[in-house]
């Protein structure tokens, strides 16, 4: 399910930034960076701090390796990043 806010609800600093992608790539915005992008001090710094942490934190594997298991999973599960 998505949420409709998620499409065009956001602050005006993190829709510029919405705006400058489109222009940029000529394409809509990833559903992911709007996610991320949508209330960022409720979601999307948390979650990135999280996901800082474990792909780029202390590990036994490299951030290489992290980098492809995350590829790998999502191409499992037929996500477009």
């Amino acid at each position: 399910m998505r949420l409709a806010v998620i499409d065009g609800g956001h602050a005006p600093d993190e829709a510029a930034m919405l705006a400058m992608i489109r222009e940029r790539t000529g394409n809509e915005p990833l559903g992911v960076v709007k996610t991320l992008l949508y209330r960022p001090e409720r979601f999307g710094r948390p979650f990135s701090d999280a996901l800082d942490c474990v792909m780029r934190g202390p590990s036994e594997w490299s951030a290489g390796e992290r980098e492809l298991f995350a590829g790998f999973t999502s191409l499992l599960n037929q996500c477009p990043f």
